[in-house]
């Protein structure tokens, strides 16, 4: 999911992806390029779209030139020098890259091979897997390789790519050699030794894996998983890339069917994975398949500060790097505030209008807008330091 906007498209008949300007350029870096003006004044040739606030023109203006018009004002100031975005036909502006956050994420596919019960983007399959790989190319060829520093590959499943998967880690190798590249997977297809040692191979110098781990037992993690054999595939997947000594990050989501066990999964990550990176339990987001499921899974974070304490301070008193993501501070114990993070994606993070009179609210992760209506009775303003 990502920011969309709407305006009301002239000539626009496919799909187009540009980069962002506001500033007049030469006809020669008008190319792949769409210009963000308030006021539209002609002389604009060359552009892929022009984006506009302006509404009323003599249509001979527009014979040729493809535009979305009538914007808001609010919505052309959101629009950042250098974002890339996608302009539909309708007249939606998605943003796919936003040079202001630090969360970006290329959405290689939207098939999985699980179910989860949590997945906030349910799976489903992609009817046109070239149209969305050659998006994704352009994407990366888009932006500034000097002032890229983070991308994140997600899904879906991104590894179901199998070489186009490869392609693209190895393209965000050549092209971006400053950034840190994150890859978000349920770690089952590096159950296969070769394919975990192509990835490797890659020698991406910046590559984290980040694997999805629901249980510390089979039964439980294939049933959260919606898939059987899941849990045996992910714990192999992660023992292969192990191997290989492949940097990896374990991301455990809390909810109803496994916030009793949270202690033991960090014991079952000690006593089995003391070398990875860094482990991230993390707050729902109730959207998707999660709100579908939402009397099966979902639990108030507020009920399980204890659990989620045992877990984080087991873990770290073991000398393993361990966070806390997407849990607002009120909802917490203290004593484990130093592990949150500011972790929502800023497109769909916010505070509920009480945080307004918390003093920790510039050091809180806030709540999901995505979520709506599913918030924590429990949030409530901290008075004092």
């Amino acid at each position: 999911m990502v920011k969309v906007f709407q305006g009301i498209p002239i000539n626009i008949k496919h799909p187009i992806i540009g980069r962002i300007t506001k500033e007049k350029k030469s006809l020669l870096q008008r190319v792949n390029t769409i210009l963000v003006t308030p006021e539209f004044r002609g002389l604009n040739f060359g552009y892929s779209v022009i984006i506009t606030s302006q509404e009323k023109f003599h249509r001979s203006f527009f014979n040729k030139l493809r535009v979305i018009c009538g914007v808001s004002n609010e919505d052309i100031l959101k629009l950042n020098e250098g974002d890339v975005v996608l302009i539909e036909p309708d007249g939606k502006i998605n943003i796919i890259w936003d040079v202001k956050s630090n969360q970006n994420c290329i959405l290689a596919t939207e098939e999985c091979n699980c179910r989860c019960l949590m997945c906030p983007q349910p799976p489903k399959k992609d009817l046109d897997k070239d149209k969305r790989y050659r998006l994704n190319l352009k994407l990366l060829k888009l932006l500034d390789p000097n002032k890229t520093f983070h991308i994140c590959i997600t899904g879906g499943e991104p590894t179901l790519l199998g070489d186009r998967f490869f392609q693209l880690v190895e393209l965000c190798k050549n092209r971006f050699p400053k950034a840190n590249l994150t890859i978000l997977t349920n770690g089952r297809k590096f159950s296969d030794f070769k394919f975990a040692k192509k990835l490797v191979g890659i020698a991406h110098p910046k590559l984290l894996i980040c694997i999805s781990l629901h249980a510390d037992t089979d039964t439980e993690h294939d049933y959260i998983a919606g898939a059987k054999g899941a849990f045996s595939d992910t714990i192999r997947g992660i023992r292969n890339l192990a191997l290989f000594r492949q940097k990896l990050e374990i991301r455990i989501v809390i909810h109803k069917l496994n916030y009793k066990r949270l202690p033991q999964i960090s014991n079952f990550i000690y006593r089995n994975f003391p070398f990875v990176l860094h482990i991230a339990f993390m707050g729902l987001e109730i959207t998707g398949l999660a709100r579908k499921n939402f009397k099966k899974i979902w639990i108030d974070p507020y009920e399980y500060r204890e659990e989620l304490q045992s877990a984080v301070l087991f873990l770290n008193r073991r000398a393993l790097n361990v966070s806390i993501y997407n849990l607002p501070l009120c909802l917490i114990p203290q004593k484990i505030w130093r592990f949150t993070c500011r972790s929502i994606s800023n497109w769909k993070n916010d505070y509920l209008p009480k945080c307004n009179y918390c003093v920790k609210k510039n050091e809180c992760c806030g709540i999901f807008t995505t979520s709506g209506k599913f918030q924590s009775p429990n949030i409530k303003p901290i008075q004092s330091r």
